[in-house]
């Protein structure tokens, strides 16, 4: 029997009405449905302020709450799912910020990109900087991840998808190769 794995959810919108949260809510429900946990990060709740200094560089009594309960989720994290919008062909301010204050709790843990859109393009301009970000912190990304056009059109609020067998497949087609590689590094990691 294989173990369960962790998987974080890193979601990057803070606007009041924003419709990529339903999206996060599918990929949740869907990781529960094959076994395994998910973890939701959300800049909106854990309200972090601009980058001074990452979690690291905090004497380990001082660092704040919210940013000590987000590296606890990474840090035992299997897997990483970035969930982006598109803001001018770029990921959301605060989703960078919220990546960058953290670094060794990414290494040789795979991830994805999934984005969204309320438009045709899926979010899909933003894939190269965060496949280049999640490299860069050594999480080598997968190659698939899934793209949600017309999300408002797709999504209830939620996140039951319209068409549950298409949605379904899609995550399928990436999370399959997600879980074989978050398996391998974990061994590889771990032994």
């Amino acid at each position: 029997m294989k173990k369960k794995l962790k998987f974080s959810l890193v979601y990057g919108s803070t606007r009041k009405k924003r419709l990529g949260i339903r999206f996060v809510k599918f990929l949740k429900d869907q990781i529960l449905k094959n076994g395994h946990t998910p973890y939701i990060i959300d800049p909106l709740e854990n309200k972090l302020p601009l980058l001074d200094k990452r979690f690291d560089e905090y004497p380990s009594k001082s660092v704040p709450k919210n940013i000590n309960a987000i590296q606890q989720k990474l840090g035992r994290s299997d897997a990483f799912i970035i969930v982006s919008a598109e803001y001018n062909h770029m990921p959301p301010p605060a989703l960078i910020n919220l990546l960058n204050y953290f670094y060794k709790e990414y290494d040789r843990k795979p991830s994805t990109i999934c984005t969204y859109s309320v438009g045709d393009l899926a979010g899909i301009r933003v894939q190269s900087p965060l496949r280049a970000m999640m490299s860069q912190f050594g999480s080598p990304p997968i190659k698939h991840g899934m793209f949600q056009p017309k999300l408002l059109n797709n999504f209830d609020i939620n996140g039951n998808p319209m068409d549950y067998k298409d949605a379904e497949k899609r995550f399928l087609l990436f999370f399959k190769e997600l879980v074989w590689y978050a398996e391998a590094l974990k061994f590889k990691r771990f032994g």
